[in-house]
C-alpha cells in the first residue's frame, strides 16, 4: 500500500510539474485597425476555437472614413464587446489626419498615395487626443461601452506602425525607426539606426510617455502573423498556417524577439526583458482586414479556418491562450508568492518586494512592503 501511495504521490506531482510547464507558454493573438466587416468573420472563428483575443480598434471605420469595408463596424464592436473580447485603444484614425498634402488627408488619400508610415507622427500633443478621442467616438455610438469590463481602451493602447512597450518600470522600449520622415521604411533610400532614430518615431515615444502617465501599458509585438510576401497581387493569400505557424513562434519566445526583429521598422531596440515578465510569453500581432474576401485575396476563405487550426496546433505544444489585460496573472488571495512574481490588480500590474503568502486584506494596491505598483 505505500509503494502504491509513493507511485501515486509521484505521478501527481509529475502531473503538477507537467501542467506548471504547459502554463509558463501563453500567447497573446492580437489584432490591429479594426472594427470592420470582416471583424464579425473573426469573431466566429474565435468562437469557434474557444479563444479570447486583444482588439486594439480604430473607431474610424465605424463612421466610414477607414477606407475599407466597414459598413458593419458598429455591429462587428458590438459583438466584440458581447463575446468578452478585449477592446484596446490604437488612436481613433491609425494617426491618418498627418497624412497630408497641405489639403486632402486620411485614409482614403493615403491609400492613393502610399505615404502610410511617413511623418505619422508629428506633434505630441495633438496627436495624443487621438486616443481620448477613439474612446469617446466608441461611446457615442455604443453608449454603454463604458460599462464592459473587457473594455479596456483607457488601460490598453498600441500606437499605430509601432512596436513600442511600456508595461513596467524595466519592460519597455522604443520603436525608433517606426516611422520616417522622407520615403516609406520600406524604400531602399530609408535610412535609419537606434542612434539616429527619425522625428517622427521620437514623437512617437512622447506619446507613449504621455500615455503611461496615464495609466496605459502599450503593448508592441513578438511576432507579427502577416503575409509572407506583400509584393504579390493576392498578400493575404500567403500567411502562414498551423505546424508552420507555431513552429515560427516556437524560434521566438523568450528570445526578446523585438530587439531583433526585421524589418528594420518592426524593431524595438531598447527593449528591456531582463525583469522576467517577458519570460514564456509571445504576443503576435495581425490585422482584420487579412481575414476577408476582398483586393488582399481570399482572406476569409483561406485564412479564418487557420485561427482553429494554429490554436489546436499551439495547445497541442503546450501553449494556453489569453488577453492582455493578463499580461501577468490576476492577484489572488491565499496564494504563495515569491521573486521574481508579478501579479494584475485593477488594471495596473505590481511586482513582489517581499515573498509572502497573501492574505484577503493584502491587496497589492494597499500594501507596498509587499508590491510595488509598476509604471
Amino acid at each position: 500500500m505505500k509503494l502504491k501511495s509513493i507511485v501515486a504521490a509521484v505521478g501527481l506531482c509529475l502531473a503538477s510539474v507537467s501542467l506548471a510547464h504547459a502554463s509558463d507558454k501563453t500567447i497573446y493573438l492580437t489584432f490591429d485597425d479594426g472594427p470592420i466587416d470582416a471583424t464579425l468573420g473573426l469573431l466566429d472563428a474565435l468562437k469557434d476555437a474557444n479563444i479570447k483575443a486583444t482588439f486594439f480598434i480604430n473607431a474610424f471605420h465605424m463612421y466610414g472614413e477607414g477606407d475599407e469595408n466597414e459598413v458593419l463596424a458598429t455591429v462587428a464592436l458590438q459583438r466584440l464587446l458581447d463575446d468578452g473580447h478585449i477592446l484596446a485603444n490604437h488612436s481613433y484614425d491609425h494617426m491618418l489626419h498627418n497624412c497630408t498634402d497641405g489639403v486632402q488627408s486620411g485614409a482614403a488619400y493615403c491609400n492613393q498615395v502610399g505615404l502610410w508610415p511617413v511623418k505619422s507622427y508629428q506633434d505630441a500633443a495633438t496627436d495624443f487626443t487621438y486616443f481620448v478621442t477613439n474612446t469617446a467616438k466608441v461611446a457615442e455610438l455604443i453608449p454603454n461601452a463604458a460599462s464592459y469590463p473587457n473594455n479596456k481602451m483607457t488601460k490598453l493602447a498600441r500606437l499605430p506602425y509601432t512596436n513600442g512597450w511600456r508595461v513596467t518600470s524595466k519592460l519597455k522600449g522604443d520603436g525608433l525607426c517606426a516611422t520616417s520622415d522622407t520615403v516609406p521604411p520600406w524604400d531602399p533610400a530609408f535610412a535609419c539606426t537606434a542612434e539616429t532614430s527619425t522625428n517622427s518615431s521620437q514623437v512617437a515615444v512622447q506619446i507613449q510617455n504621455m500615455l503611461a502617465e496615464s495609466d496605459y501599458k502599450i503593448f508592441g509585438w513578438d511576432f507579427d502573423w502577416g503575409p509572407e510576401n506583400w509584393g504579390v497581387a493576392f498578400p493575404a493569400e500567403t500567411m502562414a498556417d498551423g505546424v508552420e505557424l507555431v513552429n515560427k513562434i516556437n524560434q521566438v519566445i523568450n528570445t526578446c524577439a523585438p530587439t531583433t526583429m526585421n524589418p528594420l521598422n518592426s524593431r524595438t531596440p531598447n527593449l528591456d526583458c531582463s525583469d522576467g515578465l517577458h519570460d514564456g510569453k509571445v504576443v503576435i500581432l495581425t490585422h482584420d482586414f487579412l481575414f476577408e474576401n476582398a483586393h488582399r485575396g481570399q482572406g476569409a476563405t483561406i485564412n479564418l479556418p487557420k485561427i482553429k487550426r494554429f490554436v489546436e496546433e499551439a495547445q497541442r505544444q503546450g501553449y494556453r491562450f489569453d488577453t492582455l489585460d493578463n499580461y501577468a496573472p490576476a492577484w489572488q488571495d491565499q496564494h504563495d508568492y515569491q521573486q521574481p512574481d508579478f501579479v494584475s490588480y485593477q488594471d495596473k500590474i505590481y511586482s513582489l518586494v517581499q515573498a509572502h503568502f497573501s492574505q484577503s486584506n493584502w491587496q497589492p494596491s494597499q500594501t507596498p512592503a509587499l508590491w510595488k505598483n509598476e509604471k
